[in-house]
């Protein structure tokens, strides 16, 4: 009963406005793949949606999904417990975020594209579903760290920003470790599984300092 209850306040209480900026960013590309119309074209927006987009949508929705509960002080005074409110509230994120993904992927097939550049059928998921975690969980991180969610959407977006930047060199350096696009701009690297392992490692961790702040809910009222 009270994990019905919970569920039911998550979806209550959650900014439905949020929902406007992946769809927007869907609705985006979907319109440049259709003036476009070549297979190729559509290939190379394709992978930039899922790889490069998806992450940082999933990275900013994050930020704010924590600290702008219209109703926080209530949710910390109800016997739900911080882990629970945490997967619920970065489940959801994902859950768009993967609806998003798994519909552009059959809007680009529709269209002609073939993401098999990107390998079989799990590694096309890997390429958008590890960096989104990444971004998801450094960005809640960040805000429940500073306890302003602004912060945890400009560290999202300054990671973004530098990494694409500087993705072919730190793609031939150490950086390769933590490379959040090579999944999706550089499928063939070498240093794939060590990439995505590291990743998937980072975000477990930040993941678990999260859990770990929200338990100290007397900073965020």
């Amino acid at each position: 009963m009270m994990k019905r209850f919970s569920l039911r306040y998550t979806f209550s209480t959650f900014r439905y406005d949020q929902l406007y900026l992946p769809a927007a960013f869907w609705a985006l590309f979907a319109v440049i793949c259709l003036f476009r119309m070549d297979a190729g074209a559509v290939f190379d927006m394709a992978r930039a949606y899922l790889g490069v987009v998806v992450p940082l949508v999933g990275g900013i929705m994050s930020a704010y999904a924590i600290l702008e509960d219209p109703a926080l002080e209530l949710r910390f005074s109800a016997p739900a417990r911080p882990g629970r409110f945490l997967t619920e509230r970065l489940g959801f994120i994902l859950a768009v975020q993967a609806v998003c993904a798994l519909a552009f992927q059959v809007f680009a097939i529709a269209l002609g594209a073939d993401l098999s550049p990107l390998g079989n059928f799990f590694a096309v998921q890997l390429a958008w579903l590890v960096p989104c975690l990444f971004l998801i969980s450094f960005s809640c991180f960040g805000s429940l760290l500073s306890a302003q969610a602004v912060t945890g959407a400009f560290l999202a977006g300054l990671t973004w920003l530098i990494e694409l930047l500087a993705r072919d060199w730190l793609a031939q350096n150490a950086g390769q470790y933590v490379l959040i696009f090579m999944g999706a701009l550089m499928p063939g690297h070498p240093a794939m599984a060590l990439n995505q392992a590291t990743l998937l490692g980072l975000s477990l961790i930040f993941i678990l300092a999260c859990w770990a702040l929200l338990r100290r809910q007397e900073r965020y009222l």
